[in-house]
């Protein structure tokens, strides 16, 4: 069945076979009810035009939603076909299993034909081998790229690969467990932008820059780094929180922090959801939960005293650790000394700061009256504390997963220094960011942006050049995501 047009208002336009009888021009006028949650929303709406371009001078705008996927669709109306595969609702779900497929399959390309690269794998099957044989202080477990510096889960994933894949080839079979790590993980991804489509539509098109990227597919597929398993984690959690299974996606998200601790720049984010969807004591049971996984990991073999406790979470979880100038990725366009300088280091951390709070205050609570009327209805009374701090309603379903990446980039962009690998930590995050923010939807923009991004990674080594393109563009999209994101309405505004 071919698409139908929108008609003009004026009697005289040449009948179309499509329709034989005239609509009504009020039926195509609003594709969605903004008043109503994000938890009710139907599958259709927000595609009558795709990618929210005009449709005002175009006498023929497509509902894309109507488009059928049929060979008749396809060879008179091409066009709209694939809009419609693009930006519909209704073809999400196809398009993101098809470029999932594609992915595995390139990546199964890539393992066959891409030599392994050796980096942090021979050091990681070393520290396992010490824990294996009885190491138990912490400080004292080593590879040959230094001592272990993960936490516990790292090191209970690594010990499964040793223990079953075979001793002197593990690293080849390994390759095809990390493609399924890759595989789900881009599962994950695609069902949180899913599930951000409940209130306005998020359209697939920004699934596609996810499974181009040489970065992503080196770091996942050929140098093994643990990155991989702390981000699927992540992920799981995120899926979770949005379908409000709190206490399950707490536990998910320690275990993510379980294995490396740069998901702590989530953490400021999610603070504030818990307290906006939960209330104080949802936040305090979320804390626990986060306490005990984080404690319960390591305590197995780790916390035979408190000496041994101590020198677990200062290792797992070292704050100061000094990073080498020549991997750095982010801050090439400075000199040694200044990269390594305990000044730049507290004003790297002061911006950092500063930026979290100025979101926590002014654009992470967009409802009437922002964060004073939240904190205000969150901690007014006991009953209160009990109570989400926001109704569900006044949020749009995007919120989460928005406010916990750009908690991530505030943390990336003001990082003491980034690696190739940290690639991982934010790329499957890009698209929504800029969709979001800077690129406001338009894809040009956002394109663009990715661009620059891939290029400035895939630099190597890193030049002052690509550092700087690096920053500037994280800058770009911090600034975007403050002018063009979701911003508090004014406390009148709720009489209005």
């Amino acid at each position: 069945m071919p698409p139908r047009k929108a008609r003009p208002s004026t009697g005289d336009t040449p009948k179309k076979v499509s329709t034989p009888k005239k609509t009504t021009p009020k039926a195509k006028a609003t594709p969605t009810s903004p008043t109503r949650s994000h938890k009710k929303l139907g599958p259709h709406h927000a595609n009558v035009v795709p990618g929210g371009a005009a449709s005002s001078s175009s006498s023929h705008a497509v509902d894309l939603e109507t488009v059928e996927l049929n060979l008749q669709t396809i060879l008179s109306h091409p066009v709209d076909t694939v809009k419609a595969l693009l930006f519909a609702r209704r073809y999400f779900l196809l398009v993101a299993g098809l470029l999932a497929l594609g992915n595995l399959v390139v990546g199964a390309i890539i393992i066959l034909k891409v030599p392994y690269t050796k980096i942090d794998w021979p050091a990681y099957m070393q520290q396992v081998d010490m824990f294996l044989a009885g190491e138990r202080d912490y400080s004292k477990i080593e590879g040959e790229t230094g001592p272990l510096v993960y936490p516990a889960l790292h090191l209970y994933i690594y010990t499964v690969f040793h223990k079953l894949l075979p001793a002197g080839a593990r690293e080849r079979p390994a390759q095809w467990i990390f493609l399924c790590v890759e595989f789900i993980t881009f599962i994950l991804v695609s069902a949180i932008y899913f599930l951000a489509g409940r209130t306005k539509h998020v359209p697939q098109w920004l699934l596609i820059p996810l499974v181009l990227s040489k970065r992503s597919h080196s770091i996942y597929l050929l140098r093994l780094f643990n990155d991989p398993f702390a981000m699927v984690l992540f992920y799981a959690s995120v899926v979770l929180f949005m379908l409000e299974n709190w206490k399950a996606a707490s536990f998910v998200w320690s275990l993510a922090l379980g294995v490396k601790m740069n998901i702590l720049l989530f953490l400021p984010g999610l603070l504030v959801i818990l307290f906006q969807y939960r209330g104080f004591f949802g936040v305090v049971d979320s804390t626990v939960i986060f306490a005990c996984v984080q404690v319960g990991l390591p305590g197995i073999y780790f916390f035979d005293d408190k000496q041994q406790l101590k020198i677990y979470f200062l290792s797992a979880f070292d704050f100061g650790r000094q990073f080498l100038y020549e991997w750095t990725v982010n801050w090439k366009f400075l000199s040694e000394d200044k990269f390594l300088s305990p000044t730049f280091a507290k004003i790297l951390l002061g911006a950092h700061a500063a930026t979290l709070v100025a979101f926590g205050l002014w654009r992470w609570c967009p409802v009437p009256g922002g964060t004073v009327a939240t904190l205000g209805r969150g901690l007014h009374n006991l009953r209160a504390l009990f109570q989400p701090a926001i109704p569900i309603t006044q949020l749009s379903s995007e919120h989460i997963p928005l406010v916990l990446f750009t908690s991530n980039l505030i943390g990336m962009t003001f990082a003491r220094s980034l690696h190739y690998q940290f690639h991982a930590w934010y790329f499957h995050q890009l698209p929504m960011l800029l969709y979001f923010g800077l690129g406001n939807g338009a894809p040009s923009v956002l394109l663009g942006c990715m661009i620059l991004l891939e290029r400035a990674w895939d630099t190597f080594p890193a030049t002052p050049g690509s550092s700087r393109t690096l920053l500037l563009v994280h800058l770009a999209m911090i600034a975007g995501l403050w002018l063009m994101g979701p911003k508090p309405k004014p406390a009148a505004a709720k009489n209005a």
